[in-house]
């Protein structure tokens, strides 16, 4: 029977886990925390600091590995897998630079041509930040380290005036060394995520997220409070254009990166911003999206295995989905993001017509309890968005604790 190892232990990770469960393999997870739905379809589950490449020779001898969060994928866990000959479904950290290094991506494609930058400088002195910030008095200041989706802060929303942006700069500049400075842009963002297997680059159904804690997307930004997908596989609020620029656009920096020697295996999930002048590169992560992985693997045909063994020999076919929406919600301790509640129990029933996701949850004793982090996730399909909702809602009261939930996934476009 095929050893795989599963690197990670949140919701995407427990999507990645049950499709490969399907193909009938041996799986071996490494979490930093109990994932109760990893653990129960593991032969061995080991509790680990998965950021550590030292700590993988005991995977030795694992026929192939999938890495689900983008911080192992930093650290070179795929380099150091690679190195004991266990081929591996997700980037080396060359490649995985396009995520954990913001500069080195803008730089990248200028140097490449390739479209989609904004524009950008890359700061390291005070004199750099004051340059560009009298010439764009609307800004996206990033930090060019891994910050959990928490460290971009945006003009209007997080920085108010020249001083705050300058204030922010210097910080990370103090901290990192440099900080990216782009301009803001405003239209409809939406993002493509692809199997890629360093040459071919397949595009798997869109998918539009939640980012605010409440309805009518309200409230501080979060992971994502859920997502949907629709049964055709676009978006209704994206031209079909812009997509096709967006494909181009990552299409570009598979073959570029090819070119330059780093070939980049695993899921490349591009964030563009659709706007009057045409189309923008927000920014790569090079893994599935969360809750995106949920929505695409569920309607995935072909067997996860099949296709991961493609993408490591380089022979990466077009991956089959099923013509379903899909309506993802996820269930959040009470105050999250600002002050959740943690170690609080969860208590649940098996839902009728949804699938289940546990993600930043810990057990103890059998017990399920929260952390600061979303909790649960609920998935339904069907022939609309409209029949998937109405699924995935009539299941949410089988979920029981101090959580809250957005009313309007799928139903606010």
């Amino acid at each position: 029977m095929m050893k795989v190892l599963i690197v990670g232990n949140g919701a995407r990770e427990h999507a990645i886990a049950k499709v490969l469960a399907v193909s009938g393999v041996e799986l071996h997870s490494a979490m930093a925390r109990r994932n109760p739905g990893i653990a129960g379809l593991s032969k061995e589950t080991v509790i680990m600091d998965i950021n550590d490449t030292g700590l993988y020779e005991r995977f030795k001898g694992i026929d192939m590995a999938f890495i689900g969060p983008e911080a192992p994928l930093a650290a070179g866990v795929t380099d150091a897998l690679n190195e004991m000959e266990v081929p591996v479904v997700g980037p080396t950290r060359a490649a995985a630079r396009l995520e954990w290094s913001k500069a080195y991506t803008r730089e990248f494609l200028d140097e490449q041509g390739i479209a989609g930058n904004p524009d950008f400088a890359v700061c390291r002195s005070k004199v750099e930040v004051l340059e560009f910030v009298s010439c764009h008095p609307d800004i996206a200041a990033k930090p060019d380290v891994l910050t959990g989706g928490k460290g971009v802060k945006i003009t209007g929303e997080h920085l108010h005036g020249a001083q705050e942006v300058v204030d922010y700069s210097m910080e990370r500049i103090a901290e990192d060394g440099l900080i990216v400075l782009e301009e803001k842009l405003s239209g409809n963002e939406f993002t493509l995520q692809a199997f890629t297997d360093g040459s071919s680059v397949e595009v798997m159904p869109l998918v539009r997220d939640y980012k605010r804690a409440y309805d009518g997307d309200t409230g501080p930004n979060t992971g994502s409070m859920g997502s949907y997908s629709c049964p055709d596989h676009d978006l209704p609020m994206i031209s079909p254009e812009s997509v096709r620029k967006g494909i181009r656009i990552m299409e570009e920096t598979v073959r570029k990166l090819m070119g330059a020697g780093t070939a980049f295996k695993g899921t490349l999930y591009g964030g563009f911003m659709e706007t009057e002048e045409g189309v923008y590169l927000i920014e790569y992560n090079c893994r599935f999206g969360d809750p995106e992985a949920m929505n695409v693997l569920s309607l995935l045909e072909d067997p996860l295995l099949d296709i991961g063994w493609e993408i490591i020999d380089g022979k990466l076919r077009k991956p089959s989905f099923e013509r379903k929406a899909t309506v993802c919600v996820y269930l959040v301790p009470e105050g999250y993001p600002i002050d959740p509640k943690r170690d609080r129990d969860v208590s649940i029933t098996s839902p009728d017509d949804s699938e289940l996701y546990f993600a930043s949850v810990h057990e103890e004793n059998g017990a399920i309890r929260t952390t600061g982090s979303r909790a649960i996730a609920l998935l339904a399909k069907g022939d609309t968005v409209e029949e998937a909702g109405e699924k995935v809602y009539q299941d949410i009261p089988k979920i029981r604790g101090d959580l809250f939930y957005r009313t309007d996934i799928g139903k606010l476009v």
